[in-house]
């Protein structure tokens, strides 16, 4: 039985595509005089940023990297109320479960002031048991450390767990932890992307995502 479902926040509740593609494209700019590609900065998405920054440019020192963090996020904040927006249905689908009773979490990689800054612009804020984000776990997904920590935190076990994600980070750390892998194909990685990386089941939007809950339910409920 399904007793708790877990989000990713970036690309899965929150559309936050185009701010990060354009605070990495800036802080290339500006920070190394460097050009970089869409499609370059959006391989990496679901990675910490320290860890994305490493990926993309193995050779820079510690500090550099840091430096890098420190102007994308300069960018970032400067303009994330007017860039970011939420998912379509996305409100609707997560007050229906809070309204239900049902068991929330967020599991992102960003910093707790900013992954409570997108929730609370949306009024989404008080639906969720808790939030781990970066500071919470010495490692990040696709480690499951993060969903392996949130599920602590709830009080339920893994195979009772959904967790809900758009990258193929995401699907590792669910399945490695024990979770269901929820991909949700909206506008950062293609479908079979996720399914390499182990999703037990796609969707396409939040109302998808719904159904497909009610569906799990029903058969939990027959026994199946």
């Amino acid at each position: 039985m399904t007793q708790a479902l877990l989000f990713d926040l970036d690309g899965t509740i929150l559309d936050t595509t185009e701010l990060i593609v354009q605070s990495f494209l800036y802080t290339f700019r500006r920070g190394l005089g460097q050009r970089v590609t869409r499609e370059e900065v959006m391989v990496h998405f679901g990675k910490s940023l320290d860890d994305q920054f490493r990926v993309m440019r193995p050779l820079l020192p510690p500090p550099e990297i840091q430096r890098l963090v420190a102007l994308y996020r300069t960018h970032n904040h400067a303009y994330h109320d007017q860039m970011v927006s939420v998912i379509p249905g996305a409100a609707e689908v997560l007050q229906k479960w809070s309204k239900e009773g049902l068991i929330m979490a967020v599991v992102t990689s960003k910093r707790l002031d900013m992954a409570r800054h997108g929730l609370e612009l949306y009024g989404l804020d008080g639906m969720f048991a808790t939030i781990v984000h970066y500071d919470s776990t010495e490692n990040h997904k696709p480690h499951p450390e993060p969903l392996q920590h949130a599920l602590e935190i709830l009080g339920v076990p893994a195979h009772n767990a959904w967790y809900v994600g758009d990258s193929p980070y995401d699907m590792m750390a669910a399945k490695t932890a024990g979770c269901l892998a929820i991909g949700l194909c909206y506008n950062t990685f293609r479908a079979e992307d996720l399914v390499k990386s182990g999703a037990d089941s796609l969707v396409y939007s939040w109302p998808e995502l719904y159904a497909l809950w009610q569906m799990s339910i029903l058969s939990d409920q027959h026994g199946n």
